[in-house]
């Protein structure tokens, strides 16, 4: 087996030959260790237990060294089980009566669109992952073995493995109704700090060049009050404050409001633009058209609301 590992350390992970050797090592001493059999995959308690005794004679780069031997490893045997494994029965009908069920989970909790478009990619993925397999078998341990995945095969980022971890343990907490926190290692991706890309002021007024009317005042909207595009285009009249340079945003990131400053440079040509949606919003009243969306069950507590000028879109023209 050790032999087999060894290809897959240098042609998948693409481990230096000159330390492969020592992955083999350390994962030969911690089966020794335990008196197992390298085809029986350690326990979460074994595996701490085995670098607790090796701390204690060795430096702190070999224990880093050997827990993520141990880890390629445990990743190793998982995925040669996997392959082993004979086709199952279809169990997609099951598989989509859960994903609703996680639809209705998230929406209970009011978390936003977005995450729920996430959250559903993370857990069709790991529906492929598993080959289907029957969702009512699940283990803490098929989780750690699609994050390893992510991590050896796709090499995905640290936020990215960290996000997949939220979506799936979601599932497992609030469809499945499990608690895998004791069967999966919860310590979370550690992310690289990077150092910001900046643009330049004449950057950014090469991209204002390039762009007019509407797309472009969104643009310059966004590059003042530091918001974010879907921010900035579910502003509300009643959100901009041209008195006091204010703009307030409902529902950012993490369901929370802030206020922002408002970019003096821009004021004319917002005063501009409000006086065209006004006439847009006229030809709705004329016209007895229903009122705009409104959040939560606002609509229900104010049924007129949608209808007021403070309510409507502030960038209601295609963008």
């Amino acid at each position: 087996m050790l032999a087999t590992f060894r290809q897959f350390l240098s042609i998948k992970e693409r481990v230096p030959e000159r330390n492969i050797p020592y992955y083999l090592k350390w994962v030969s001493d911690c089966y020794r260790f335990f008196n197992l059999s390298e085809m029986t995959p350690l326990e979460n308690h074994q595996r701490a237990q085995f670098l607790t005794h090796l701390a204690k004679n060795h430096e702190d780069w070999q224990v880093e060294q050997a827990d993520r031997a141990l880890r390629l490893y445990e990743y190793f045997l998982s995925k040669t089980k996997t392959d082993q494994n004979e086709p199952v029965a279809d169990l997609s009908g099951d598989w989509k009566r859960l994903e609703d069920k996680t639809r209705e989970a998230l929406k209970l909790r009011h978390r936003s669109y977005s995450t729920e478009k996430t959250y559903i990619l993370w857990l069709r993925q790991f529906r492929d992952f598993l080959k289907e397999r029957d969702p009512l078998s699940l283990k803490g341990r098929d989780l750690q073995d699609f994050l390893g995945q992510l991590a050896v095969e796709k090499k995905v980022s640290a936020s990215t493995q960290n996000q997949a971890l939220n979506a799936i343990v979601f599932f497992y907490r609030h469809v499945l109704d499990k608690d895998i926190e004791g069967e999966i290692r919860a310590v979370r991706a550690r992310q690289n700090r990077r150092l910001p890309v900046v643009l330049t002021t004449k950057e950014v007024d090469r991209i204002f060049s390039v762009m007019s009317g509407v797309n472009q005042l969104v643009v310059r909207l966004i590059y003042g009050c530091g918001l974010r595009l879907q921010e900035c285009l579910q502003l509300r009249i009643k959100d901009l404050d041209l008195e006091q340079n204010i703009v307030i945003v409902r529902s950012g990131k993490g369901d929370k409001d802030r206020r922002t400053v408002f970019p003096e440079a821009i004021k004319e040509e917002i005063i501009h633009h409000l006086a065209e949606v006004r006439k847009l919003y006229e030809k709705d009243r004329e016209a007895k058209l229903s009122g705009v969306y409104l959040p939560g069950a606002l609509d229900r507590k104010y049924p007129n609301a949608g209808k007021e000028w403070g309510w409507f879109w502030l960038f209601p023209f295609s963008v």
